[in-house]
């Protein structure tokens, strides 16, 4: 399973070009932190009994998303000569 996971990802990566799979990676990574998000601010709307351990879920969840985010964003402006 990993070496198929492994040529899936090789095969991808050649066949597609940079600026096409950085977008959609980058797209990908902006839709779900902005779903993270606007779910963190609903529960913390909607419920407010929720314990404070709770909303930090959601920060957790997010700070791996904002990293990524920030690395594309980074390799993208490296792409085009910044």
């Amino acid at each position: 399973m990993v070496s198929s996971l492994t040529k899936d990802t090789y095969s991808f990566l050649a066949s597609n070009h940079f600026v096409v799979t950085s977008g959609r990676i980058g797209g990908l990574i902006l839709a779900l932190l902005l779903l993270v998000l606007v779910e963190k601010e609903v529960t913390r709307a909607v419920v407010r009994s929720l314990p404070l351990s709770t909303g930090r879920v959601f920060d957790v969840a997010a700070m791996p998303l904002l990293l990524t985010f920030a690395v594309v964003v980074i390799e993208r402006f490296r792409a085009l000569g910044f």
